[in-house]
């Protein structure tokens, strides 16, 4: 903790907190030129401190191999890195100490006013390689009172808790794991794979995100696939058209019962086979085959045959499609400020029209900004139970025609006749993003918030690309229980008082909180 680091991510370590009231005390002796040049003996001398009760019982000052005296699965020093995002900025250094007492209270390691508990300290280091501002925190479990080891209970899932009530309390960035609407994302392994694939020229498949991990760019690729196709065969075409690799898996009678993709070129070192992965445990709930084929199941009716005619005959004639769409998107957005029932669902199926527009605009394209829009609304568009074979309410039904109708348009230019109603139809689709953004924040979701807003950012940048905007697009909805004031420094301990600060900001998950670099 008071070393460079292995990738020399460590700077400016600084004693923020400890077991006792004055940290200051124990902050070694710098004497430079180098962050971590301190005099000699300093760290020696805060160790043996730390660990002056493991060492009257005979603890050993490091791991044993297996097998010999003393080794113990998980040892006996309890660490645990805390970040926040890199958009939240810093923390000033109380703010991180009274973060890192509440960890400690909540885990029973160090409960407040427990004079005998174990002895820990709180190092604050600059900011990591990634840009976060972070702290370390280290104890030793064994109780200082009476120098038996101490075994905390369920201890991850109280550092959750607390973790929460801070995010919430300074708006802070929402860690994946608290969100029930989350996705598995990518492990370092498989960040650092991209990584180097990209290097060595390969940013993997076409409408996707160049550079992104395997699990990342399978996402994307069935979300825009299954709303641009019609049926179970055009989508499993699609999908085998991009190159991804699928192994359906079928029951007694035949029919499918699941199924595994794997991305082109996403093989095992050791093997060289494909690595598949299992959509609704690897990609997300709503990637199950039942939840993704739902939206085709739908028995026929006389109106959808009648609609789908007519979605037939105007296929050609872009102009005509894309108008219609921003009327009926428009019409969705007035009924929808009268009454929210079903916008989770509304939510749903506008993620869909914006990938079927998306295929039509970008075309090849990986990064046109309707593409990103639809990647960056993923997280305002989950609900608990995916998407169902007939949409709950009459908006989410007449979203899923507009994006029917936009998939059998073959290709827009962005020029002449087709130049307006393109505008048009961005202006009503952010539109609607805002309002979906606003509800998402009245209920607390400030992530899902921020997908939202983000959404509409980009899909206003794909109208200012293809031509002058005629007007502007309305100014984003915040509700008024909703301050956007500045973060209070330093702030109150979340649970102190029965008012909690208000949620200032919306912020977006983070990569996955692990053990080993747990972030906030």
């Amino acid at each position: 903790m008071f070393s460079p680091g292995k990738y020399n991510e460590h700077t400016n370590p600084r004693v923020i907190a400890a077991w006792q009231s004055d940290p200051d005390a124990f902050q070694p002796v710098w004497v430079g030129p180098d962050d971590c040049d301190f005099a000699p003996g300093e760290i020696g001398k805060l160790a043996n401190l730390v660990t002056a009760v493991s060492d009257a019982i005979g603890l050993p000052t490091e791991q044993p191999e297996p097998g010999q005296p003393g080794y113990t699965k998980h040892g006996y020093i309890w660490h645990l890195p805390v970040a926040i995002g890199v958009e939240d900025g810093e923390l000033d250094q109380q703010t991180w100490r009274r973060i890192a007492e509440d960890m400690l209270h909540e885990t029973g390691i160090a409960k407040m006013g427990d004079a005998g508990a174990c002895r820990w300290i709180a190092v604050h280091h600059g900011k990591s390689v990634d840009g976060n501002d972070h702290i370390h925190i280290a104890a030793v479990m064994v109780r200082a009172d009476t120098g038996k080891r101490f075994y905390p209970d369920n201890d991850w899932k109280a550092v959750r808790r607390v973790a929460r009530r801070w995010e919430q309390a300074l708006g802070l960035r929402l860690t994946a794991i608290n969100d029930p609407l989350a996705v598995p994302t990518p492990t370092r392994g498989e960040q650092e794979k991209a990584q180097r694939r990209q290097a060595a020229g390969d940013e993997g498949m076409l409408r996707s995100t160049p550079g992104a991990a395997a699990r990342t760019q399978l996402r994307q690729m069935i979300t825009e696939s299954a709303a641009v196709a019609t049926t179970t065969d055009e989508f499993v075409s699609r999908l085998r058209d991009a190159g991804v690799l699928i192994d359906l898996k079928y029951d007694d009678t035949g029919q499918i019962k699941g199924w595994a993709v794997a991305a082109p070129g996403d093989v095992s070192a050791k093997t060289g086979e494909p690595i598949y992965f299992a959509p609704s445990r690897h990609l997300g709930a709503d990637m199950s085959w039942p939840r993704l084929t739902a939206r085709w199941t739908t028995p026929s009716t006389p109106a959808g045959a009648a609609e789908t005619a007519a979605i037939t005959e105007t296929a050609r004639d872009a102009h005509t499609v894309l108008a219609d769409s921003a009327e009926r998107v428009q019409a969705v957005t007035t009924a929808l400020r009268g009454g929210r029932s079903d916008i989770s669902t509304v939510a749903r199926e506008l993620h869909d029209v914006i990938g079927s527009w998306a295929s039509i605009a970008d075309g090849a394209a990986r990064q046109g900004p309707l593409s990103q829009a639809m990647w960056a609304f993923d997280h305002a568009a989950r609900n608990r139970y995916g998407l169902t074979a007939v949409p709950a309410g009459r908006l989410a039904a007449e979203l899923r025609a507009i994006s029917r109708g936009l998939a059998a348009v073959r290709m827009l230019s962005g020029r002449g006749l087709q130049r307006d109603p393109s505008v048009q139809l961005g202006l009503a689709v952010a539109d609607l993003m805002l309002e979906i953004a606003a509800w998402h924040q009245q209920n607390r979701r400030i992530t899902a918030a921020r997908s939202a807003r983000q959404a509409a950012d980009l899909v206003r940048a794909h109208g200012e690309a293809i031509g002058t905007v005629p007007g502007q697009l309305p100014p984003q909805r915040v509700p008024a229980s909703t301050s956007t004031a500045p973060r209070p420094r330093p702030a109150a301990r979340p649970g102190a008082h029965p008012e909690h600060p208000a949620v200032r900001g919306v912020r977006e998950s983070p990569h996955h909180p692990t053990r080993k670099e747990h972030q906030r």
